[in-house]
C-alpha cells in the first residue's frame, strides 16, 4: 500500500491510535479523487456514506444560512486540510449530508472510504472498530461542544426566555 497513504491516515482524528498494519487495512478501502478548486464534492441534504480524508489541498464545510436580508446564501463554517476528514455524520447516522464540502484549493486529492467497508472492517476486526468508534465519539463530542458555544453566542435570555441577540 502507499506509504503516503497512510502517513495522511496516520494524522486523521479518527484513525487515532491505530498502528501500521490496521491503518493499511482502512488503506486498502481508499480510492483517490481529485478535485480542482470551486468544484462541489457533495450537497447538503444530499444522501451518501462516504467518509473523506483531504490527502492534499483543503475542502470548505459550507451551510445555508439565511441573512439579516431574508436571502439565502452559503456560509463557510469550517476548512479540512491534510489529514482532516469530513462527511462523518452522514456516514455514521444515515440520512442527508448536513453540509456542503467545496474543494478550495487547486488540485485537491481526497481519499474516500466508503462507509459500508469501514463499518464492515469494523464488524471483522472489533480492536479496529472500538477505536475508530472511541475516536468518532469524541470528534462528535468536540463539534457539539464548539456548536453549542457557537449557539450561545448568538442567543440571550429575555423575559426567561431565549431569544435571538439583534
Amino acid at each position: 500500500m502507499n506509504s503516503s497513504v497512510i502517513a495522511v491516515l496516520r494524522r486523521v482524528d479518527i484513525f487515532a491510535g491505530l498502528n501500521d498494519l490496521e491503518l493499511s487495512q482502512i488503506a486498502q478501502l481508499c480510492k483517490v479523487a481529485k478535485a480542482k478548486k470551486g468544484q462541489i464534492i457533495f450537497r447538503e441534504d444530499s444522501d451518501g456514506d462516504d467518509l473523506y480524508v483531504v490527502h492534499d489541498g483543503a475542502v470548505e464545510i459550507q451551510v445555508q444560512t439565511r441573512g439579516s436580508d431574508g436571502q439565502s446564501r452559503l456560509s463557510t463554517i469550517n476548512t479540512a486540510y491534510e489529514g482532516q476528514a469530513f462527511g462523518e455524520i452522514a456516514m455514521l447516522g444515515g440520512g442527508s449530508r448536513s453540509a456542503t464540502a467545496v474543494a478550495s484549493m487547486n488540485p485537491t486529492t481526497l481519499l474516500v472510504i466508503n462507509g459500508p467497508e469501514l463499518s464492515a472492517l469494523c464488524d471483522t476486526n472489533t480492536a479496529i472498530g472500538y477505536r475508530i468508534m472511541r475516536n468518532f465519539i469524541n470528534d462528535m463530542i468536540y463539534k457539539l461542544r464548539s456548536a453549542s458555544l457557537l449557539l450561545r453566542g448568538h442567543i440571550k435570555w429575555q423575559d426567561n426566555q431565549l431569544s435571538q441577540i439583534e
